[in-house]
């Protein structure tokens, strides 16, 4: 039996595939004229290496298919007219030749990279047509294998790939070298210009949340401190100041730093540079120590020494009612005459008209006063009074029946300068202190644009003898001391005055001693 039909066995499906992609691969490759390019870098030699690298394969049954099996494969096509490959068959003769006409039929199967059995072909079958790269030859032979025949298909596939430029991934973008490839700083990293680290954070200097936090607060109070001090010194502005007069009697024993005593001055004048009586002089002291408010009211008919200077500079020593001291010395001489009487120290005060007082109390939209009918009827006397000077008509304002109502400012000035209804004049005091608690009340209680108004309405009608600084300072008092308790008080108390006539007038003749211990007691706490 002949060799070649003693090895000879049935077709395998894959083994026809095989054939059919080799051809396929030697048409792609250009190799024409039956001769195929065998050198490392053609298509079939990948699929040799490969076939080489792997020996049998279980899928085809355990069949080899290595180095001897594609020998005889290539032997019969050759000889069985298809596919005719002269050079693989030539290789295959040689290599019978030389083992004794013996295929050798060996498991052994050489490493990857090893010499490929090409090595081994004649150099008359080496030859190819391969498509020009460039230049106008448009085709060129592989160079004959001489001094190069050595190397092995690994290394001349090794340099073809060196030779070839290396593909640019990114369109227009040069490739990046791995030593460019530096990581990119963390996100929490900045940048610090200047810095010995590279500008880069270090671990115990990076950002922390709570810190953060902390900080974004502290910058929006401060913000919002310099926003208020800005406004609170445009209202300011607004307010008249006088300067301080000479004063005389400035030594009251009744004096602490926790008290702050600032006089409440409000006259029916027509002008601020008239020094006519005055109808409301009310105390507000205000104790930071208890955390109270007392608004103390001095009747106006208390009959009192004054002692001082007049307005033109002259000494005064008379008796007279005590509204009379500020006709005569205007607001210095008032609180000297207060501050000599009884023994209380008032070195500050505010001084606003009665009819300023109506844009104050329209200014946060009027009062809420529970009045009886006949404080009502008792309306129609001082609003007639008001009207007239407001140049309205006489009944303007006028009510027909008491009960809980909504006053506005021409109406409320009237209901505090109402005397001759109740009490007299002890009852109107009352009234003036109520009035003033409730206008304390509702702009506690107002929204921001409000008080806006109202503030800007009380700077713009007062006059006080405090600096800029001084009243910044009563400002900062004022804000910090809006939930304290307030308490009113009247000088003289019940039981510690009695009712007099001096010359052709009616006073209030007081206790001075009582009055003093009454101030002591609910203002210092002594």
């Amino acid at each position: 039996m002949d060799r070649d039909e003693k090895f000879r066995r049935p077709a395998d499906p894959y083994e026809e595939e095989y054939q059919r992609q080799l051809e396929e691969i030697s048409r792609i490759a250009g190799d024409t004229g039956g001769e195929i390019d065998l050198s490392m870098g053609s298509a079939d030699d990948v699929f040799a290496s490969e076939y080489q690298r792997y020996g049998t394969s279980p899928q085809m049954g355990g069949q080899p298919y290595g180095e001897e099996y594609m020998n005889r494969q290539y032997a019969q096509s050759r000889t069985g007219g298809v596919n005719r490959l002269p050079s693989r068959a030539g290789a295959s003769r040689q290599r019978r030749e030389d083992n004794g006409g013996q295929y050798p039929l060996t498991q052994a199967q050489p490493q990857y990279g090893a010499e490929s059995p090409r090595q081994n072909y004649p150099d008359d079958d080496m030859r190819e047509r391969r498509p020009s790269r460039g230049g106008s030859e448009g085709q060129r032979k592989r160079p004959a294998r001489g001094a190069d025949s050595e190397r092995t298909g690994a290394d001349r596939s090794r340099e073809r790939r060196e030779e070839r430029p290396a593909p640019r991934r990114n369109s227009g973008q040069p490739t990046k070298k791995k030593s460019e490839n530096r990581a990119k700083p963390r996100a929490s990293e900045e940048l610090r210009f200047g810095s010995r680290n590279g500008g880069r954070v270090p671990a115990h200097e990076k950002s922390n949340p709570v810190g953060k936090f902390f900080r974004t607060l502290i910058i929006l109070l401060l913000v919002i401190f310099i926003g208020l001090n800005a406004l609170l010194y445009y209202y300011i502005t607004l307010v008249n100041r006088r300067g301080r007069g000479d004063r005389t009697f400035t030594g009251g024993s009744m004096n602490s730093k926790s008290v702050t005593n600032i006089l409440l001055i409000g006259s029916d004048t027509r002008s601020e540079k008239e020094n006519g009586r005055t109808d409301s002089m009310i105390l507000m002291s205000v104790n930071k120590d208890k955390k109270t408010i007392t608004m103390t009211s001095f009747m106006r008919d208390m009959y009192v020494e004054i002692r001082g200077r007049r307005t033109n500079g002259e000494d005064i020593d008379v008796w007279d009612k005590l509204n009379a001291a500020y006709v005569y010395g205007g607001a210095e001489l008032l609180m000297d005459t207060i501050e000599y009487n009884f023994d209380i120290s008032v070195d500050d005060y505010v001084y606003v008209d009665f009819f300023a007082f109506i844009d104050i109390v329209d200014s946060i939209g009027g009062l809420e006063i529970d009045i009886t009918d006949d404080e009502a009827a008792g309306l129609e006397d001082p609003l007639g009074e008001q009207n007239k000077y407001l140049k309205q008509p006489e009944d303007t304002d006028c009510l027909d029946h008491g009960g809980k109502l909504l006053l506005n400012g021409n109406q409320t000035l009237a209901y505090a300068r109402l005397r001759y209804v109740g009490n007299a004049d002890f009852q109107r005091t009352e009234r003036q202190r109520e009035v003033i608690s409730k206008i304390i009340k509702k702009v506690k209680a107002s929204d921001p644009l409000t008080i806006n108004r109202f503030a800007k309405a009380v700077c713009s009608n007062l006059s006080t003898n405090m600096s800029r600084a001084e009243m910044m300072l009563s400002a900062y008092k004022a804000i910090f001391s809006v939930n304290y308790e307030m308490k009113t008080l009247r000088i003289p108390d019940e039981g510690n005055y009695s009712f007099g006539m001096h010359g052709d007038q009616s006073t209030l003749d007081v206790d001075i001693e009582a009055c003093r211990d009454l101030l002591r007691r609910e203002i210092y706490g002594g």
